[in-house]
């Protein structure tokens, strides 16, 4: 096997892990560079609970003081190996977060990443509770990287200012990431868009109990991932933004074999395919709308991979505005965070 095992530390080939009595990791070493991931406060992926009664709008807002109620009430009710191979060791846990509702969570350490993934469901009947998961690094920045539609936002880490402090919970959608120059760890996710970051401190909300307008609020089962991705360079497409869509874009598995070759390759990782639909008003034609993600100038050429008989850029309502010249090489010059949509036919 990749992994061993013994007492409350788990080897694998990227990292060494040491877990504390609740199944929470104490201590995350990256083996390459003999870097501790954990830093002061919680233990990774600590469980914590707040009350949550806000002034106004129960179900969506959240007050400020919420931080000075969070705390670790969870207790561990089950833990044990469901699976352990040469590529996956997977732990499954059962928590008791309050007197109401439940977690269910796979742990899943890989033989080939760095990556630490939370298969998580949520048995949630509680009123007026928030729940969020710790993820206190060592990670020394200024600024986390945190994803908006085709492109991210640079946040201070500290609370200086009054606008600084208003920022106690902010919004991203497949990650939110802290680098120093040659290290960092990003936080990934595929549905819970809320996050808190202070300093080297990464808090993800999982879940809300408001009750108004809907008194039932969301209670019942609730299933969701998010994982931690230690990366040994700092932050860009190949370390975060590209591992960060893989998390979120599941392979379709199909029985049988097929070999078949790339629909299309671009040679810079910064510019990412967001999309390839079918044109709305011509038949034997298609849309691909790509974007830089790292904000930076990028020249790079995009290979087709089929015969196409006609490329021209368009504006999102894909109407052309510029004819590009027939040929299966494109080159293609991109402005910080720019959306190019290109029309083939073929």
């Amino acid at each position: 096997s990749a992994f061993t095992s013994e007492d409350n530390k788990l080897s694998t080939p990227c990292l060494l892990a040491e877990f504390n009595e609740k199944g929470y990791i104490e201590s995350l070493i990256d083996k390459r560079l003999q870097r501790e991931i954990r830093g002061e406060g919680y233990a990774l992926n600590t469980f914590l609970i707040a009350e949550d009664v806000p002034e106004d709008w129960d179900n969506w807002d959240l007050d400020a003081d919420y931080e000075c109620k969070l705390r670790d009430s969870a207790k561990l009710i089950s833990r044990n190996v469901v699976s352990e191979g040469e590529v996956e060791y997977r732990i499954r846990s059962k928590y008791q977060i309050t007197a109401n509702s439940t977690i269910i969570q796979d742990m899943i350490f890989y033989a080939d990443s760095m990556e630490v993934r939370f298969d998580t469901k949520m048995d949630w009947q509680d009123d007026h509770r928030f729940l969020k998961t710790a993820f206190d690094t060592t990670i020394h920045t200024d600024f986390a990287n945190q994803e908006v539609q085709f492109g991210y936002i640079k946040r201070p880490t500290n609370r200086n200012t009054a606008v600084e402090k208003a920022r106690f919970e902010v919004s991203n959608q497949k990650y939110t990431d802290l680098s120093e120059t040659r290290y960092g760890a990003a936080i990934l996710n595929d549905c819970k868009y809320g996050i808190s970051v202070h300093e080297s401190q990464m808090r993800l909300s999982l879940h809300k109990g408001g009750s108004r307008p809907d008194y039932r609020g969301d209670k019942g089962l609730h299933t969701c991932k998010y994982a931690l991705l230690p990366h040994a360079e700092g932050f860009g497409a190949k370390s975060v933004i590209q591992p960060a869509y893989m998390f979120n874009v599941q392979p379709l598995i199909v029985q049988g074999n097929r070999q078949e070759e790339s629909f299309l390759r671009i040679d810079a990782d910064n510019i990412i395919v967001e999309a390839i639909k079918p044109l709305e008003d011509a038949e034997r034609a298609y849309i691909i709308r790509l974007y830089e993600a790292e904000g930076t100038h990028t020249t790079t050429k995009m290979h087709f991979n089929q015969q196409v008989k006609h490329l021209a850029l368009t504006n999102m309502l894909e109407e052309i505005t510029e004819e590009l010249p027939i040929s299966q090489e494109l080159s293609l010059t991109f402005r910080a965070f720019e959306i190019k949509t290109i029309k083939v036919c073929y």
